[in-house]
């Protein structure tokens, strides 16, 4: 029979032997016992089809910033000028550009996650505001 699952994880249980088991047969496929040894090696193919997918994708997001950008604005409008700074970075350097819109996106990503979780987070009173109310305005 089985041990319990309180103690499947332990030094002694088979999840374990199985776990130092495969350890071991992945090691010794790589040619080397080192446990420190790194990950396995990306293969050339996979990293051909991330570079490429990552540039269709910048081409495309700063395609969408040019198609979303008001055509009659100023000079000086910030959606504009970022629309055209993104195309003039994607045409000086487009590794920086991939880099730049990878780095934006995980800002994007951590933003939404953050306030995803902040109204599961909240205590007080239902409805009530995040900013204390100012006791000199009364209605």
């Amino acid at each position: 029979m089985t041990k319990p699952a309180s103690s499947a994880g332990g030094a002694g249980s088979p999840l374990a032997a199985l776990h130092a088991h495969l350890d071991q047969a992945s090691r010794q496929a790589r040619g080397t016992l080192d446990p420190g040894a790194g990950p396995w090696p990306d293969l050339r193919s996979a990293a051909r089809f991330r570079e490429t997918w990552e540039r269709l994708s910048a081409e495309g997001q700063v395609r969408q910033s040019l198609q979303r950008a008001p055509q009659n604005a100023g000079p000086l409008n910030p959606q504009r000028l970022m629309s055209g700074n993104l195309a003039l970075m994607g045409e000086l350097s487009p590794h920086y550009l991939r880099r730049f819109l990878a780095h934006a996106d995980t800002l994007l990503w951590l933003e939404q996650l953050q306030s995803s979780l902040r109204p599961a987070g909240k205590t007080g009173k239902a409805g009530s505001s995040a900013m204390p109310s100012d006791p000199r305005r009364r209605r």
